[in-house]
């Protein structure tokens, strides 16, 4: 496309501004800018921009949902058929990880964070440790597709490249890279982040689909024959990855979308909530149910609205597939941030109130697509606490504490009561719950920093 015809297109778009400091950029930063232009979807732009000024009309009032808590026998049952999945090799899994980590002070991507509380295991060798785990117990190797940002995709790959891909075998690892969305000012238009340079935000994680379909994800998968995939996002280093119950209530049910969570308790918890609208299973932000409806409670004394959402999902693959190949679009988010763009006069702007709108999509919003959907209640100490802050809650700390509780509480189960006041980290290797170490015969002893079980 020449610039003549990418000019045509930008000025019919009422973006034509974007050509204003045209004579500033050298040859190579206007190439950059025309590269940019030309694969905008003005269309698709136009529509989200709307968005700005529409007033939207409110939602139906939303309904609670009661998430599925199974008994022991079934749970068995579930577990013995999501054993049978991962053993046929039909399950894929997917970590959301395109996030750094910026508001940890730490300059990498956040899946290179070390949280290990004995080890400083990084999130992302935590995760390669179970999946190898699972796959010894499957008997064949579980794929792994990293979703990355553009910005970080390469740290990432060279991350795991030098620590061997942390026992993975060789192709177990595949990375695929979200889309970014042009940012706008709060009047619709275009900004810069640096001449000649649109400024950009990754799509959020609803982009997932969009990479999984045009990385060639979903057909790897039909290929081979994994008509699963699990779901999570790189900052929880307690889930449970491809956990069998949860992969087993997912076929018992025959779901095309299932989603774990976790009791709310208190009523004023700021956490997004799995419930019921217009029919459908659907995530509700906390602020669209009332401080009377977060507060009411059932005959059992527990919260009507308590499903806490945690961002772990299990997709049938046909269900993704069916949407990419139809006419799909997941709903668009609009944050208002603070940013530093350049301003009219080519010059860096230092903003001392939000000035650009971001545009995100949100993979919850598949839910309600799905026909039929299981939401697995789990426990909380057990599998979510999310490195999301540099201090307080949700922290390197609560996160490091978290891991500890667990380790010393599958010891404990186990017959092996660890010493107080110790540390304590198991691997993934040796435990991805307390029935493993019911045959340990003796616990190590305790190093400088704790007390770590892990292979010799």
């Amino acid at each position: 496309m020449d610039e003549a015809v990418i000019r045509q297109r930008v000025e019919a778009a009422g973006q034509a501004h974007v050509f204003e400091r045209w004579d500033d950029l050298d040859a190579a930063q206007r190439e950059a800018l025309l590269g940019q232009l030309a694969a905008l979807d003005f269309d698709a732009l136009a529509r989200r921009i709307e968005l700005i000024q529409a007033k939207s009309e409110p939602p139906p009032p939303p309904e609670p949902l009661d998430p599925s808590e199974p008994d022991p026998a079934q749970r068995a049952e579930w577990a013995k058929l999501g054993e049978e999945a991962l053993a046929a090799g039909r399950v894929a899994v997917i970590v959301v990880a395109g996030g750094q980590g910026t508001r940890l002070g730490w300059s990498g991507p956040k899946g290179t964070y070390p949280v290990g509380p004995v080890s400083d295991k990084s999130l992302f060798q935590l995760f390669a440790e179970q999946l190898r785990a699972l796959g010894q117990r499957a008997g064949r190797e579980i794929p792994l597709y990293v979703m990355t940002s553009r910005l970080n995709r390469d740290q990432t790959a060279d991350f795991f490249a030098e620590h061997g891909d942390f026992g993975l075998a060789a192709g177990q690892v595949r990375y695929l890279v979200q889309g970014d969305l042009p940012n706008v000012d709060l009047a619709g238009k275009l900004v810069f982040s640096a001449p000649g340079e649109l400024a950009t935000s990754p799509n959020g994680h609803g982009g997932t689909v969009l990479a999984l379909h045009e990385g060639g994800a979903l057909a790897a998968m039909r290929e081979a024959g994994q008509d699963l995939l699990f779901y999570w996002q790189v900052d929880n280093p307690l889930c449970q990855i491809a956990d069998p119950v949860f992969i087993g209530g997912h076929l018992a049910l025959g779901a095309q979308a299932s989603t774990k969570v976790v009791e709310k308790t208190d009523p004023g918890e700021k956490v997004g909530l799995l419930g019921v609208r217009d029919g459908k299973v659907t995530v509700l932000e906390y602020s669209e149910i009332t401080p009377e409806q977060a507060a009411e409670r059932n005959d059992a004394g527990q919260l009507r609205f308590r499903a806490g959402n945690i961002a772990v999902h299990l997709f049938d693959r046909e269900f993704l597939a069916s949407l990419v190949e139809g006419d799909f679009a997941l709903p668009y988010h609009l944050a208002r941030k603070k940013v530093a763009i350049l301003g009219a006069d080519g010059q860096p702007t230092q903003p001392e109130a939000p000035n650009v709108i971001k545009f995100e999509t949100f993979i919850f919003d598949l839910l309600p697509l799905a026909a039929t959907h299981l939401t697995l209640q789990v426990a909380r100490e057990e599998e979510f606490e999310p490195l999301k802050n540099a201090e307080g809650p949700y922290s390197p700390a609560t996160v490091k504490g978290a891991l500890d509780a667990r380790a010393r509480r599958w010891l404990e189960q186990a017959g092996h009561a660890p010493p107080g006041g110790v540390t304590c980290e198991v691997s993934p290797l040796v435990a991805l719950g307390p029935a493993d170490l019911s045959e340990l015969s003796s616990l190590p002893e305790p190093g400088d920093r704790g007390l770590h079980v892990e292979l010799p």
